[in-house]
């Protein structure tokens, strides 16, 4: 039996057919790939900042460092700041659309449970970055963070697995700094991989 059109991921790069429907800019507004966009300029910034920026208590001063002394270093800290800001709206627009549009129907059930686990690590992610900046403001945020934590059932186990040892005058660890950079930011791009995949596989996105 031949292989189906879209069961690839070579062929979800170049599909041979899809639905006129779903060129239309109304069918979608472009938001699920202004997120992507969004996580690309994330990551390539994120790339740049990992060799100067240090967790910890270091953490504020290395930031300060860098908008100071690296060239286009404080560029560079907007763009990875507003880009962050910007994944976070759009994706929540996009999933606005998608409740809009009735596309979480038929065979879209489960890639719209993987859309609302995105939606959760986006939060996580910009949540988790303001903890970086270090200095009061993050660790009033994190003592918040770990308060709701602790209310749920088992939170205070995961409490210490995500926040470490934070302080209230300083929210970035070691801990938060790894979720952030490797576990969270890796589990959301392998997610983006797959929910694109999906759609196309499922014919494409539904339009309006």
């Amino acid at each position: 039996m031949g292989k189906q059109a879209g069961s690839s991921f070579l062929e979800h790069i170049r599909p041979r057919r899809i639905k006129l429907g779903a060129l239309q800019l109304r069918a979608t507004f472009c938001l699920g790939g202004f997120s992507f966009l969004a996580f690309i300029v994330l990551t390539i910034t994120g790339v740049i900042l990992l060799f100067y920026y240090q967790p910890g208590d270091k953490a504020f001063a290395s930031l300060s460092e860098i908008d100071s002394a690296l060239p286009y270093g404080g560029l560079i800290r907007s763009l990875h700041f507003w880009s962050g800001q910007m994944m976070v709206i759009s994706v929540f627009l996009h999933m606005i659309r998608v409740v809009w549009s009735k596309a979480y129907r038929s065979l879209s059930e489960f890639n719209w449970i993987t859309g609302v686990i995105l939606l959760g690590l986006t939060v996580i992610l910009d949540y988790s970055g303001y903890l970086l900046r270090g200095g009061q403001e993050s660790g009033a945020a994190s003592s918040v963070g770990q308060t709701l934590l602790k209310a749920l059932p088992g939170g205070k186990g995961w409490a210490a697995i995500f926040f470490g040892q934070s302080s209230p005058v300083n929210g970035s660890t070691l801990d938060i700094f790894v979720w952030h950079v490797f576990i969270l930011a890796g589990i959301a791009g392998f997610l983006q991989m797959y929910h694109f995949w999906r759609i196309r596989k499922d014919g494409g996105v539904r339009p309006l």
